[in-house]
């Protein structure tokens, strides 16, 4: 694409090198585009290499290498004494950009200046390709040894994106030079650890390590540390930790105390504990424990006093399949459930103070025993797939109003509950129909019965009212096609049997009836 761009002497031109980067000459100058929002980042053309001095490059195993042995006339955005043409720049910089597209991003390919950056970036805004080679390029690039590209990646945060087990593989190399600076001045720390000016020292040096290569690493920096201390030092620093960095936003306080929890005894922590471990912490009346791994409600830990001051409980995406235990949070409000193999929910009568329960996505499949709990207001055990059947005793909770059995197996409900299988759609999961009931629905009122697995409204109250219909009158859907085959009249008239129909169904009896005789 080329036209003129106002005050200037170069044409527009766009070169597009896939879906997420674009470059553009935009007067003299060349831009890089990335999702169609510009990239702030310079560019230039930076190698100019003599012919007589080719050879002393072939062994270069990247372009920062090869940039510190250069003449470096064409940097910082000049164009030296060779005064390349705007447009011959910006097809080098398309040639070399569309290179480090085709081979997935190899940083080597680009100053560092620029492919970190721009990886960072696609990545960001959801390249998938960028998305998994910016950890690889990281610790690749790292462990290569070249000093100035490991101090940019330091230097600039990019060690963040490591897991512990890559960090702990370029330690073994001896490439984490921070680490092994705050290694060297051990000494003085298991000397002098309690006085304030090592303190002040030592606190400086993790910042620093933690900005390079991330607060959640604070543990992995921590037990390398640890390793050469006395049992009094290493107390000592492990507290100094938990002080200065507790609040920290990305300091995993969990694991660091789960991974020194012999110092912290004698802390009033209001921890949570499960199977030995803390697990998170008590916040004022609630208790959250989402995703833990929780298996048996009875095994966690409070401090003794808490038990009866738990108004609300989320417990979801655990393993839980048996209640025991949940007796013991008797003043419990509101309990969340979700997603765990809970079969039986009967303990669920010792909470008389429970007014919101959510038990969506378990294995309850009937429930058989009566659940007495006098302040229920609302109940959702929406996703149990077994389920089919609404139970008698929702009649008996006098507070409830609000009931939900979206994506359950429902077949069957009576009179009395027939008011929850109405309530917030859940007649949209009614399965007690079949593939009869669908095709006559469908060929004779021209509409569709479900849109996917869930039926329409009208076709339920259709479907209910054909059950009774047929029931009542002792007719099959082959009496109704091949009456109006053979009349060419309606069977049914606004919900009612037609006289014709009736009377074609008294003789078709009276006939089998002469014929048997």
């Amino acid at each position: 694409m080329s036209k003129m761009v106002a005050n200037s002497r170069y044409p527009f031109k766009e070169f597009k090198i896939n879906e997420f980067i674009k470059l553009r000459l935009e007067g003299d100058r060349t831009n890089i585009y990335v999702k169609n929002q510009i990239f702030t980042q310079c560019m230039y053309l930076l190698l100019n290499i003599p012919e007589d001095q080719v050879r002393k490059y072939d062994d270069i195993d990247s372009i920062d290498e090869a940039a510190e042995n250069l003449n470096r006339s064409m940097e910082g955005g000049g164009r030296g004494i060779y005064q390349i043409d705007p447009e011959e720049e910006f097809m080098g910089h398309c040639s070399n950009m569309q290179a480090w597209a085709e081979n997935d991003y190899d940083t080597r390919i680009l100053h560092r200046n620029l492919a970190f950056p721009l990886l960072k970036r696609l990545s960001d805004v959801g390249d998938p390709l960028a998305k998994n080679r910016i950890k690889e390029e990281i610790a690749l690039r790292y462990s290569s040894g070249h000093e100035t590209v490991m101090t940019f990646l330091a230097d600039n945060g990019y060690l963040k994106y490591l897991s512990r087990d890559e960090l702990e593989y370029l330690l073994d190399d001896n490439k984490l030079p921070i680490i092994s600076t705050l290694a060297r001045i051990s000494n003085d720390i298991t000397m002098v650890l309690e006085t304030d000016s090592v303190n002040v020292r030592l606190m400086r040096l993790i910042r620093e390590a933690s900005k390079n290569i991330g607060y959640q690493n604070i543990p992995f920096i921590i037990s390398h540390l640890n390793k050469d201390f006395s049992d009094k030092s290493k107390e000592m620093l492990v507290k100094l930790i938990y002080s200065n960095f507790r609040n920290q936003k990305d300091f995993p306080l969990i694991e660091y105390l789960n991974n020194h929890i012999e110092f912290f005894k004698e802390f009033d922590l209001n921890s949570i504990i499960y199977d030995g471990k803390i697990i998170g912490f008590l916040k004022g009346d609630i208790l959250n424990l989402r995703e833990n791994g929780v298996k048996h409600i009875n095994d966690i830990k409070l401090p003794i006093d808490k038990y009866l001051k738990i108004e609300e409980i989320d417990l979801s995406n655990n393993l839980i399949n048996e209640l025991d235990g949940i007796e013991k949070f008797c003043n419990v409000r509101r309990l969340k459930l979700n997603n765990n193999k809970i079969y039986n929910i009967d303990l669920l009568n010792h909470l008389k103070a429970l007014q919101h329960l959510s038990l969506r996505n378990n294995s309850i499949s009937k429930i058989e025993s009566k659940i007495s709990l006098p302040l229920l207001e609302s109940l959702d055990l929406s996703g149990n797939r077994e389920l089919k059947e609404l139970p008698e005793w929702l009649n008996s909770l006098p507070a409830l109003n609000s009931v939900s059995f979206l994506n359950c197996n429902l077949k069957k409900f009576s009179d009395s509950t027939s008011r929850y299988f109405w309530m917030n759609q859940n007649y949209r999961f009614y399965t007690n129909y079949t593939l009869e009931d669908i095709e006559y629905y469908e060929s004779h009122f021209n509409r569709k019965s479900k849109s996917g697995n869930q039926c329409y409204k009208h076709f339920v109250i259709w479907l209910l009212k054909m059950k009774d219909l047929k029931k009542f009158n002792n007719i099959t859907y082959e009496d109704l096609y091949k009456f109006e085959e053979l009349t060419n009249k309606k069977s049914i008239w606004s919900g009612r049997l037609t006289n014709d129909f009736l009377k074609w169904m008294d003789d078709k009896k009276q006939k089998k009836i002469t014929d048997f005789l």
